[in-house]
């Protein structure tokens, strides 16, 4: 018996199934021939918020540390959420849009990014209980209009209390990093430590739209498009629309408070930050390392587009993605001024439901993971990501997949999923434990509140009786609910 979500309701239902382990005897044969039926197990539906993000501790205990998008961090242990939070940074965070009303409004700020030393459980080792946070603070200085501030893009040590493994000591900050940000939307906001050990960091173009906004590079508020724009996320000269890398154990950097990898693809140049390890980004809303077992250590990156198309990158040192140039595969503003080198494709696109062409998903991109788990053979080396919805005003987010079919060929899909994809939420995030299985990190709402809205589920593999008979006699071709499509990476 497992628990899911029913095809018409919001809420929790009991599904009476076979026993998954029976199925999954059936599915290494069957990994190379297409995505298999997949079902969403209940992990907490009524408890939480906002759950935008989800790490391990990397401890063997097997607690999931839950991200609130308004400054909690959770712990759900053994299957329940804990009554005290690991770490409350509600106080320190930029208050929340509100409407005319003051009622809470959309809003992307917030606590977005939550990463663990590689050492954190490493007894005596420099990174021993340090964990790492991106969040969204205040600014006493608004700036100009010409150069406004809307909040300051924050990254922070802390470390866990001497005495208590599930409390965080809230006095232990350490600022590494913080930058100002013009808008309030485009945070970007993952942190994670890639195969090497250095932190991972990304931020967004700084908001508004199109990137040519005040405080864009170029911009201002005529939204002047052509020749001179060259929009922040191609301005190297700042932290914003990029992927940023970074040693947490050293402190050559600008500040004194981190270090600056020797390798860094642009150390010793003028007038470039030498933090950034990628560029030409928009909004890159989660990424991670293909580096569970058997992975390869690739860095997969889902960029949320302008209004038309949305895209998922392989991330290599040096690269630049081509926004605000590009859009996915198509021109957005190809008169705007390159610093150098080739514009890299993605790996794969899809389309906004008003775009021209393209298979129609969603609106926003939402990155997740390869598989590397063990519950799911037929899921092994596939990207399992989403998209946050088709419209803002009801959740119909939607689960999707990426298959490498041969090299630099990548077949999109459509999950096959029970009780039907989309799924009546806003998908918020993926999460994956110390295992490998992953996690669907949603919400009821379309904003950050307090009305515990917030649900996670675990992928797991469908167990149907049908689901055996197909595999069986082979007659996968009979379960048509999945769309694919193909791109051709650079």
């Amino acid at each position: 018996m497992a628990t899911g979500y029913g095809r018409h309701s919001r809420e929790p239902v009991v599904l009476f199934t076979l026993e998954a382990f029976a199925v999954s005897l059936l599915l290494p044969a069957l990994a190379q021939a297409a995505f298999l039926p997949l079902q969403l197990q209940t992990i907490s539906s009524g408890e939480l918020n906002t759950p935008i993000g989800m790490a391990a501790a990397g401890d063997g205990s097997g607690r999931l540390f839950i991200i609130d998008q308004r400054g909690r961090i959770d712990i759900i242990q053994n299957g329940s959420l804990l009554p005290t939070p690991f770490l409350d940074l509600g106080s320190k965070l930029v208050p929340q849009r509100t409407n005319a009303s003051g009622a809470p409004s959309f809003d992307e700020r917030g606590l977005l990014g939550l990463a663990f030393h590689p050492d954190y459980a490493v007894p005596n080792a420099p990174g021993q209980g340090k964990f790492y946070v991106f969040y969204s603070a205040p600014s006493a200085d608004p700036g100009t209009p010409e150069n406004p501030i809307n909040c300051v893009s924050r990254v922070s040590e802390f470390k866990v209390s001497a005495g208590n493994p599930n409390v965080a000591d809230p006095t232990s900050e350490r600022i590494l990093m913080a930058f100002n940000k013009p808008q309030f939307n485009h945070n970007g906001g993952q942190i994670s430590f890639g195969p090497d050990r250095m932190l991972y960091i990304s931020t967004g173009d700084g908001g508004g739209s199109n990137d040519n906004d005040p405080g864009h590079t170029g911009g201002s508020a005529l939204k002047p498009n052509g020749p001179g724009v060259l929009g922040n996320a191609q301005d190297r000269s700042n932290l914003m629309g990029n992927i940023l890398r970074i040693d947490v154990n050293t402190n050559n950097g600008p500040n004194g408070q981190y270090g600056i990898p020797a390798n860094n693809p642009f150390v010793g140049q003028a007038g470039v930050r030498e933090e950034i390890y990628a560029y030409g980004m928009r909004n890159p809303w989660r990424f991670s390392f293909d580096d569970g077992p058997g992975g390869d250590g690739r860095l997969f990156v889902a960029d949320v587009g302008q209004g038309l198309y949305e895209e998922v990158n392989i991330v290599q040192s040096g690269g630049n993605y081509g926004w605000r140039l590009k859009e996915g595969f198509h021109d957005f503003d190809p008169t705007s001024s390159v610093p150098d080198g080739p514009l890299l494709d993605p790996i794969a696109e899809y389309s906004h439901p008003n775009a021209p062409d393209g298979t129609k998903i969603g609106l926003a991109t939402v990155g997740g993971y390869i598989y590397r788990g063990n519950l799911i053979p037929g899921l092994q080396g596939k990207y399992i990501f989403g998209d946050w919805s088709t419209s803002f005003s009801a959740g119909h987010g939607t689960l999707l997949g990426l298959e490498e079919v041969s090299p630099g060929t990548w077949q999109l899909t459509t999950l096959d999923i029970a009780g039907g994809n989309p799924i009546p939420y806003f998908i918020n995030s993926f999460g994956r434990d110390e295992d490998g299985e992953l996690y669907v990190l949603a919400n009821l709402y379309n904003q950050p509140n307090n009305l515990h809205g917030g649900l996670i589920f675990k992928i797991v593999p469908e167990p149907s009786s049908g689901l055996l008979i197909l595999s069986l006699i082979g007659a996968w071709g009979l379960r048509k609910r999945g769309k694919t499509c193909t791109h051709i990476s650079a």
